[in-house]
């Protein structure tokens, strides 16, 4: 059996080497060609899975390593009768804790307190619904927006997008739909664009197409009056670096690149395939020892600085915003390769439940707020 699969796939010699001839390539070098005689293939999110990938192949499953299924044609495959899964929900905690680094760091260079903010979550998915446990615990009123769900379990606390355009800041966890009632293709176009108050922190990790780029640089060309934080981007790879020059924090979709959340998304499509192929799972991941898991928390200050002191040491959103910056006075070939390379040799990054928090004289309050962010709590 011959498998193809995308070499940023994590420990993917080591999980699927036993199941047959395994060939590992550029998720974007993927062909036709290449396919002919294969029967597995396994991607990530830079792959379209469509007819002309397929097309007179002897593919019988496929699996993307990712939450967001996009990129792949869902109907031609069901039309074929392939099998396909994705692995929904496994970076879920890295985009939520992408976003309390993006918001404690924003907070902090602004002196703004967070607490009593407004904010609009907009998709009460996997990372949605985290976000939304994160952000109650720093204190921000939440309105939450997922017409599928509401229409699905009724109104129940939900809102519509003109309430969520009011909040101080907007965060948006959708799936790409390009029609239909649920579209989210441009959710945010140029009336929504236009009507956000001055001040709004607007936050994509979703997909780039979701906001419209160029609406968002001419208003930002216009009046650099938004505070923005894009991980994702329309036309990815080739991104609109003048557009990156004018958001506040810019990232090359790395928002759910922790460790685990790559891991994870192997895990669930190796034990996926293993269903498929009706034998039983024999591969556990494998992770490094983290060199300093314990940290001192000093819990003198007020939350939000001692949070945001112990996430940058894990994890630090400034860090990455630079490294796409670096790309802005490159040539257009050098641009061209920039957004891919960051994502290829991305560094290993870890979720927030693998360190110790060691603190002084903690209330019940904290430790069970510190809890929620999934640190490990003990007394000095």
């Amino acid at each position: 059996m011959k498998i193809v699969i995308d070499e940023n796939i994590p420990q993917a010699k080591d999980a699927f080497e036993n199941f047959g001839k395994i060939i590992l390539l550029n998720g974007r070098k993927i062909t036709n060609e290449i396919l002919s005689d294969a029967e597995i293939l396994l991607v990530r999110s830079i792959t379209k899975v469509d007819e002309s990938l397929l097309n007179n192949t002897q593919i019988k499953f496929v699996a993307t390593a990712t939450a967001g299924t996009d990129h792949v044609d869902k109907d031609y495959l069901s039309s074929r009768k392939i099998v396909f899964t994705d692995a929904a929900g496994c970076n879920s905690y890295s985009v939520a804790e992408y976003f309390i680094s993006a918001i404690l760091n924003i907070s902090y260079k602004l002196k703004l307190s967070l607490e009593n903010k407004s904010i609009g979550v907009v998709g009460i998915g996997n990372v949605g619904s985290k976000v939304v446990r994160f952000a109650k615990e720093l204190g921000l009123n939440v309105f939450m927006n997922d017409p599928p769900l509401q229409r699905a379990n009724g109104k129940n606390g939900f809102v519509d997008l003109k309430e969520i355009l009011n909040c101080d800041i907007i965060t948006l966890h959708v799936p790409l739909n390009m029609a239909g009632i649920d579209k989210t293709f441009h959710l945010i176009d140029e009336k929504e664009i236009s009507d956000l108050k001055p001040g709004t922190i607007l936050i994509n990790t979703s997909r780039g197409e979701v906001v419209n780029n160029q609406a968002l640089k001419k208003r930002l060309m216009e009046r650099r009056d938004l505070i923005t934080v894009f991980d994702v981007w329309e036309n990815e790879p080739l991104i609109d670096f003048s557009l990156l020059e004018l958001v506040s924090y810019g990232s090359a979709h790395i928002a759910g690149y922790s460790l685990e959340g790559k891991v994870n998304g192997t895990e669930i499509i190796y034990n996926k395939l293993c269903n498929y192929l009706n034998i039983s799972p024999a591969w556990k991941p494998k992770y490094p020892q983290i060199e300093k898991e314990t940290i001192e928390f000093d819990n003198d200050r007020e939350l939000c600085q001692n949070l945001l002191k112990t996430t940058n040491s894990i994890y630090d959103i400034e860090f990455d915003d630079g490294l796409l910056r670096d790309g802005i006075n490159k040539n257009f070939e050098v641009q061209s390769k920039h957004f891919d390379l960051l994502r290829k040799n991305y560094r290993i990054r870890r979720e927030f439940n693998n360190y110790y928090l060691k603190l002084k004289s903690p209330t019940e309050e904290l430790i069970n707020k510190l809890k929620t962010f999934r640190f490990n709590v003990f007394n000095s």
